[in-house]
Parts: structure tokens; C-alpha cells; sequence
């Protein structure tokens, strides 16, 4: 058992992406996640291209900057960040996670894309019968 286990300890040194769970989701195995997560991906590129097309973000390519030793690439420009923590907030929206997470995620993205309903508010000065004959007018 003991020689198992240090086999086992080995080959996830070897190769540890194979031994995690990471944006797996419960009920579903990895091939399954890889493809919805793809999807999601293509869905949240599209999304993109449809803001860019109708002019809610600049469209135009940003500048980007990386870490020593890193594969994280960081836009330079407040509307670069914005567009890529846009396109991470609707792939988590559209992607195969939690509701709670999908909820937050489609909250964030409505809130930097729709406006809010407006308001309307009439302040009506008088006695309830003016207020009862205008809404009889139909102008109410």
C-alpha cells in the first residue's frame, strides 16, 4: 500500500493538472467541463465582438504587459481591464459553475451593460377628483 501511494504522489509530481479538480464541476468529469468551458469561451468572445460591434467598448486592440515568469497577460489601460474582467464575468456567467456564481457573474455584466429602468415620477398637486378625471382623460 505504502509503494502505492509514493507511486501515486509521483505521478501527480509528474503530471498535476490530472489530479485536480480545477473548473470541474460536481456531477461532471473533465472532458465534459473542457468542452463546456471551450463553449463558454467562444460564447463569451462573441459577446465581446457584438459590445465592440455596437460601440459600447473601444474597439481597438489594447496594450498588454506580462509578469517575470508569468502567462498572465494584463492590459496597460483601464478600458483594456474593463473589456477582459467583461469577457471573464459572461464566461463564468455562461460556463459550467455554481448558481451562486453564475448569479454574481450575470449581476456584473448587466450592470456594466444595460441601463438602469428609468424612473418616472409626477408630483400631482390638487384634490383626488382632479387626479380621478385626469386618469378618465387617459392622460394618466
Amino acid at each position: 500500500m505504502k509503494q502505492r501511494d509514493q507511486a501515486r504522489i509521483a505521478a501527480a509530481k509528474r503530471a498535476p493538472a490530472k489530479f485536480t479538480r480545477y473548473r470541474v464541476p460536481d456531477g461532471m468529469r473533465r472532458r465534459e467541463a473542457t468542452l463546456a468551458w471551450a463553449r463558454a469561451s467562444e460564447l463569451a468572445d462573441r459577446f465581446i465582438a457584438v459590445l465592440k460591434q455596437n460601440g459600447d467598448i473601444a474597439d481597438h486592440h489594447h496594450e498588454t504587459t506580462t509578469d517575470a515568469g508569468s502567462s498572465i497577460v494584463v492590459p496597460v489601460s483601464d478600458a483594456g481591464m474593463a473589456e477582459v474582467a467583461l469577457r471573464e464575468a459572461f464566461l463564468l456567467a455562461v460556463g459550467p459553475s455554481a448558481p451562486a456564481i453564475k448569479t454574481a457573474a450575470i449581476n456584473t455584466v448587466l450592470t456594466y451593460t444595460q441601463a438602469r429602468p428609468a424612473t418616472q415620477t409626477r408630483l400631482r398637486l390638487g384634490s383626488a377628483t382632479d387626479f380621478l378625471d385626469e386618469l378618465a382623460a387617459g392622460k394618466g
